[in-house]
């Protein structure tokens, strides 16, 4: 009889011990799972985000600058962002230069698609408005080479800013065309609105360019006196 109780104490004292180190190591797997999610293995770190290492450069610096100046800052950097490579220092000539090249070549790209709509379409209120938004882009990029020029040469900072305006008046011409309601079956308000936020970035590339201009003028005339 006593050795029979002694073996129900003995099983009774496993169990107590087996339990809560059963319990123990479920928990451990628990909270491994909670650290990893479920996948039991670690992320391996491969190294410096490259898109981080853009951002943190000093030209993605500058250009972030430039991008907090406009209305959308976000959207600014969505554009600037594909194009950094083009971007080799912070001479904000050099910037407003290349600025003013990607909203030429949009201006292009709108313009040859408005070309091969007004040649397809056959209403001819759609040709008419097509038309006039062609001489519209047309006019823009002009405007935009000129300021190019003036940019390059270093020449007269008002009639950049001038350029630059008659871009955006432009633009307001075709925009309306395509106002809210009317009739636009190849959403060209939409391209308007994209071709908006680049002349925004040139507005806030070159009036930088202008601003730096403007203080080196000053610091050599008073270090002339």
């Amino acid at each position: 009889m006593a050795s029979f109780l002694q073996r129900i104490i003995l099983v009774t004292l496993v169990l107590t011990i087996a339990i809560p180190i059963s319990i123990g190591h479920k928990e451990k797997s628990n909270n491994k799972s909670d650290l990893w999610g479920d996948d039991s293995e670690p992320d391996i770190d491969c190294g410096d985000d490259p898109e981080s290492d853009i951002e943190d450069s000093e030209v993605g610096r500058y250009l972030k600058d430039i991008c907090s100046d406009t209305e959308n800052p976000k959207h600014c950097w969505k554009i600037i962002k594909p194009e950094i490579s083009r971007f080799t220092d912070t001479d904000s000539r050099n910037f407003a230069g290349i600025i003013v090249d990607l909203a030429i070549e949009k201006s292009c790209e709108i313009k040859n698609q408005l070309d091969q709509l007004n040649q397809e379409s056959t209403e001819d209120a759609l040709k008419v408005k097509y038309g006039v938004c062609i001489n519209n882009y047309n006019d823009a990029k002009q405007s935009l080479q000129i300021a190019k020029g003036n940019i390059n040469s270093g020449g007269d900072c008002g009639d950049i800013s001038a350029q630059v305006d008659n871009v955006k008046q432009d633009l307001k011409n075709c925009e309306e065309e395509f106002l809210e309601g009317s009739l636009d079956p190849a959403l060209i308000r939409d391209r308007n609105n994209e071709f908006e936020h680049y002349v925004e970035i040139v507005r806030a590339a070159t009036n930088r360019f202008l601003r730096e201009k403007e203080g080196n003028n000053v610091s050599r005339k008073n270090q002339s006196n």
